[in-house]
């Protein structure tokens, strides 16, 4: 008899795993494997963490989190997304996955339905049903951009939730605010509860980022430090949402994690008051980089208008993993579709990393369209397909 849970069969992370494993074995390999920003963290938000082991703020912080990180998080929300909450309707969380298990928890009984839009991020269908939700997926090929059609006839008595992630991960997807008001106007019509996660929003390479809680107040926003500020080591998100939602979490996390990092929440209030004004620009150039050499090569590329992932189509009709395992042997690290989507015949690609890495990276790819004698898509198709992604 197994003394493992039955809730970890919802669980697989063997794609992750596997990359991780296949760039243990490979000497200097390019990794463009990861959703790793290339910027390390700034150094006065470092500096703000050490005043603050200095100073010993290193005890436990109030479960929700310290009041003036709180305060300047809903000044934020206010001035950047026009999402209006109070401080005490912002919670802090230990990282966003962390926050998406929280949300659940607080909010999913089973049996609710959850909408996600394929392609996902790995915890949103997973964690749900782990926690005993049905989970329905929306497809949102071949442009990535949500089908509203789709969705609203995904709607049933017994929907509960639907998640939102823009930019997306892992398409690279920005939906504009006209789909986000549609998106919007079918919740309140049927009663429904949005999650928008908006880790990326400043990763918006063509038009602007909307954040839906600013026009639907059933929103719970989820957001976090880890991709604008480089602090991917030290777990720190923040959600804002309905008061009672808000409420449920703390007490949840009253009993599982206690509260987060005190260090980390000081570094992130140094984050907040001077922050990085350069990214936009830097991730437009890699991104411009892997579409235009992409496409030529004639890889099948849509998305990519904000991130800083690609969702490319494996050519020749391989599979994703069956492409991962050539790129591998030239000493490239990318995931497997599989691991984002119920489809088989995609690879997520990230630009996170430095442009020397990229441009390695790139080289290898055109070698594989090569190999597979891939035809070069024509110059004003790869054009169209981009402009189309994103209306």
């Amino acid at each position: 008899m197994s003394f493992v849970a039955q809730r970890l069969t919802y669980f697989d992370s063997s794609d992750f795993r596997e990359a991780i494993r296949k760039q243990a074995l490979l000497t200097d390999p390019v990794d463009l494997s990861i959703g790793v920003p290339e910027e390390l963290t700034a150094d006065h938000v470092k500096a703000a963490a050490i005043r603050a082991i200095i100073n010993d703020k290193t005890t436990y912080t109030p479960t929700n989190g310290l009041a003036e990180l709180r305060s300047a998080l809903a000044r934020k929300l206010k001035t950047e997304n026009n999402v209006l909450v109070e401080p005490s309707a912002v919670t802090i969380v230990p990282g966003l996955t962390t926050g998406q298990l929280l949300v659940y928890l607080a909010v999913l009984d089973p049996g609710d339905e959850v909408i996600v839009f394929d392609p996902y991020y790995p915890p949103y269908p997973h964690l749900a049903s782990m926690v005993g939700a049905r989970v329905v997926y929306v497809s949102t090929l071949p442009t990535f951009q949500p089908d509203l059609a789709a969705l609203e006839a995904s709607i049933t008595d017994k929907t509960k939730l639907i998640v939102i992630n823009t930019p997306n991960n892992p398409s690279g997807a920005v939906y504009p605010e006209k789909t986000l008001r549609a998106i919007a106007a079918l919740a309140e019509a049927n009663n429904i509860l949005l999650i928008s996660d908006e880790i990326y929003e400043h990763f918006v390479y063509d038009g602007q980022h909307f954040s839906i809680g600013s026009i639907y107040p059933n929103t719970i926003t989820m957001n976090g430090f880890s991709k604008e500020h480089a602090m991917t080591g030290w777990r720190l998100g923040y959600i804002a949402g309905p008061q009672e939602i808000i409420d449920a979490i703390n007490e949840l996390q009253q009993y599982t994690v206690m509260s987060s990092s005190s260090i980390s929440q000081h570094a992130a209030l140094a984050a907040l008051a001077q922050k990085p004004t350069h990214l936009i620009d830097k991730y437009r150039r890699k991104r411009d980089l892997v579409i235009s050499r992409l496409r030529a090569a004639g890889y099948d590329l849509h998305g990519a208008d904000g991130a800083f992932y690609a969702f490319v189509k494996a050519p020749r009709n391989l599979t994703d993993v069956e492409f991962v395992d050539r790129a591998t042997e030239r000493g490239l690290i990318i995931v497997a579709g599989r691991a984002f989507s119920q489809l088989h015949g995609y690879i997520r690609i990230s630009y996170g990393a430095d442009i020397a890495t990229l441009e390695r990276g790139i080289v290898i790819l055109e070698a594989l369209a090569k190999e597979l004698q891939v035809a070069p898509l024509p110059k004003t198709a790869a054009q169209s397909t981009h402009t189309n992604s994103t209306v």
